[in-house]
């Protein structure tokens, strides 16, 4: 965890090397949590923006206080990763089947992304841990049942998990050994649970109370079509499976390395005879979920990630365990039949970051989605400036809170008023007699790559010269 933990704390300022489009919203969205926001309707992803806004609140606007949420939620996602398979495979297996995943592409990206997109593999992740912790125990902890009960009523602030919740509640009336686990529970443990789900999803229900538009947003979509339905998952599940197209899209194809594929194809093979088995039924469930709500929300397609560590794992098991089997009392044949599987674990992983590094580097169709204007802006604006946006830009609200954090004033026109202070410009060139250009800095990132433009005042004897000529 404190190699991972270091991993990702550096990993943001080499790959993607920006933000994207939906990180400036989502930063946007975190600054609109105001003391009315259940009046506003302003909960969607709730406990996510809460977060990000903390974190710009105590580290300023930057790079990595937009991105830290996301490191930290990653961090915590892939020792509950560890943990699930660790009640369904030996530790050995459980460890490295881990690796391979939050190493993968697909992880990798969502712990940069400054996005509540982490949100959806957290949740699930939490949540089938604790089950798994839950169900079967005959004297479970009555903490164990409260947290449970609160991480599934804070899901339901993740547009869609709602169908999560619903599934459980509905497995939980039909499923035999799910009514013996709740009814080895204590009626004090039931009551407090309750009462824990009641508060923590009361300001969900009162908001949807006064701003029934959200209904629309938790379980369905804008503009339902059955054609568009289906394009979406098509398009949602495109990036996983693409080893010689790159989309153009914020996520690098393909998610997972051909390597990790062929273990999960091992892993579906070994389960087919072990289909009911509790493993098998949360795989099978995942994955039909991921599939027909991707069509609702193309997100929701990450969620995948939770199969594929299980099934990867159940491979990688299958093998070691296939390879034991040839030779059970023969110590030297199992430590040679686990090298080669060490070696390519290690070539899956250092692929996988190659991949993702340079990937986001160098893919124009992926790279274009990313700007690094955030760091240009406050790396070459004096203090004092005036950052001239584009009023009808859709970031203009992003730059506008950049300058609560900066030494800058963010405007759409130059003042009437004469002033001395430099002037720049973003993405663009203006023409004034009384502006002469001082430095243009370029972006590597960027299709124009002429991105910030930096103005001085003329004198007045030049102004003079300049309107003569």
């Amino acid at each position: 965890m404190v190699a991972f933990f270091g991993l990702l704390s550096f990993l943001p300022s080499i790959a993607p090397a920006g933000i994207s489009q939906a990180e400036m919203d989502s930063v946007v969205a975190a600054d609109n949590i105001h003391a009315n926001f259940i009046s506003s309707g302003n909960v969607i992803n709730l406990p996510y923006y809460l977060i990000q806004k903390a974190s710009i609140s105590l580290f300023g606007m930057s790079l990595y206080s937009i991105k830290l949420p996301s490191i930290i939620i990653a961090v915590l996602t892939g020792l509950f990763v560890i943990l699930l398979l660790n009640r369904w495979f030996k530790s050995d297996v459980a460890i490295v089947g881990s690796i391979l995943t939050t190493l993968s592409t697909a992880f990798l990206f969502l712990a940069g992304s400054g996005t509540p997109t982490i949100m959806i593999v957290f949740w699930l992740a939490v949540i089938l841990w604790l089950g798994s912790k839950i169900v079967g125990n005959m004297h479970t902890h009555p903490m164990l049942v409260i947290s449970f009960v609160f991480c599934l009523a804070l899901s339901m602030y993740t547009p869609h998990l709602i169908y999560v919740s619903i599934a459980i509640a509905i497995a939980g009336i039909a499923h035999p050994h799910l009514r013996f686990a709740l009814k080895q529970l204590k009626l004090y443990q039931l009551i407090i649970s309750v009462l824990v789900f009641v508060l923590a999803v009361a300001p969900l229900v009162l908001s949807i109370f006064f701003n029934h538009h959200l209904l629309r947003t938790l379980f369905f979509m804008q503009d339902f079509s059955f054609g568009t339905y289906i394009n979406n998952i098509s398009d949602a599940f495109a990036p996983f499976f693409s080893f010689s197209l790159a989309y153009d899209s914020i996520y690098l194809a393909p998610l997972f390395g051909l390597a990790t594929i062929v273990l999960v194809i091992f892993g579906a093979l070994a389960s087919i005879g072990k289909l009911f088995t509790s493993r098998n039924t949360v795989v099978s469930l995942l994955t039909i979920f991921a599939i027909v709500i991707a069509g609702l929300n193309q997100d929701i397609a990450i969620s995948i990630i939770i199969p594929i560590a299980v099934l990867s794992a159940a491979g990688l098991e299958s093998v070691i365990d296939k390879w034991h089997s040839l030779f059970p009392e023969n110590p030297y044949a199992h430590f040679i039949g686990t090298t080669p599987v060490v070696i390519v674990v290690l070539m899956i992983v250092i692929s996988g970051l190659s991949h993702f590094i340079f990937g986001y580097r160098y893919t124009p169709r992926v790279a274009k989605n990313f700007s690094n204007d955030i760091s240009i802006i406050q790396d070459n604006l004096e203090s004092g400036t005036i950052l001239l946006i584009s009023e009808d830009d859709a970031n203009f609200r992003f730059y506008k809170l950049l300058e609560h954090y900066n030494s800058f004033t963010v405007l759409t026109k130059i003042p009437e008023q004469r002033i001395d202070a430099p002037i720049a410009v973003l993405g663009r060139s203006i023409t004034d007699k009384n502006l002469a250009l001082k430095e243009i800095i370029t972006s590597p990132k960027a299709r124009n790559s002429d991105r910030l433009y930096i103005y001085e005042k003329v004198t007045t004897a030049e102004t003079e010269k300049k309107g003569e000529e």
